[in-house]
């Protein structure tokens, strides 16, 4: 048996286990994804007054109000809210009779714990790692404003969150008829408005608690607060699983063609 066959048969081995391993750790990855997605479309509704023995994912509508931590201020408006987003958009116009292409380069979104009601049933919420899918509060939203049009303080704060403080540089195309624009909109869960919790569980137990202190319901990043029924946390995850069983196959194949190669090869020079 030649030290050589056995060395090059050996790493392919090696290289097949780790290639394999790496294509079927994605692709659990996206299974997972995808079975979440799953047990999400078939959550609830939930009545708020079961929500509290509720085991497993969930979901519920009500009233949202503010809780014992008060409200935020919202960034744009400085209009006190339980939860906000704010979007930034860029265009730059390349001659008087080009359409504008708005490209959309930023969103932040901050929430503080509050309380959704129906009747006299309560269920804090704590939307920390929750996806806000705030486009439906349409009324609770400022138009597209331009950057330039803002006052310096309101530009500060837009910074301070994370959104691009500046307009782009001007273009250096002597046809432009303008230059880089960056606009803002915000939109905002307020106190009164409807709101549907969309995929979270009880992050504490009831037993024990004051009749007057409600269950707190949280998640992960598969956790929705919006104004409506429709999600955007199942679409997204059931996507993005796919896309990652597809490539946890694709990359598992060499993996596994490595392996048997290895495998034949070792069993060939042993028994030759």
């Amino acid at each position: 048996m030649p030290p050589t066959n056995l060395l090059v048969m050996s790493g392919a081995l090696l290289i097949g286990l780790a290639i394999l391993g790496a294509g079927l750790f994605i692709a659990s990855i996206g299974v997972g994804r995808v079975r979440l997605a799953r047990r999400l479309r078939q959550a609830g509704p939930t009545p708020l007054g079961e929500v509290p023995d509720a085991t497993g994912l969930i979901a519920f509508d009500g009233i949202a109000r503010a809780g014992a931590e008060g409200a935020l201020e919202a960034p744009l408006s400085e209009t006190d809210c339980l939860a906000y987003a704010v979007q930034s958009r860029s265009r730059t116009r390349v001659d008087a009779d080009a359409d504008e292409t708005w490209t959309h380069d930023g969103r932040v979104s901050a929430g503080i714990p509050f309380v959704v009601a129906d009747g006299g049933d309560r269920v804090a919420v704590d939307p920390s790692n929750a996806v806000l899918s705030l486009a439906d509060w349409e009324p609770d939203a400022t138009a597209w404003t331009d950057r330039a049009d803002l006052s310096a303080r309101a530009r500060d704060r837009l910074a301070a969150v994370g959104l691009p403080s500046t307009d782009a540089k001007p273009t250096d195309d002597p046809s432009a008829s303008s230059d880089a624009v960056t606009q803002y909109r915000e939109l905002r869960l307020e106190h009164g408005t409807n709101v549907h919790v969309f995929g979270g569980s009880v992050v504490d137990d009831a037993r024990g608690r004051p009749d007057d202190a409600p269950v707190t319901v949280g998640g992960d990043d598969w956790f929705e607060v919006s104004a409506g029924e429709r999600s955007m946390v199942i679409p997204d995850r059931h996507r993005s699983g796919s896309l990652y069983v597809i490539f946890g196959g694709l990359l598992a194949i060499p993996g596994l063609g490595f392996t048997l190669a290895g495998i034949v090869g070792l069993v060939s020079t042993f028994v030759l």
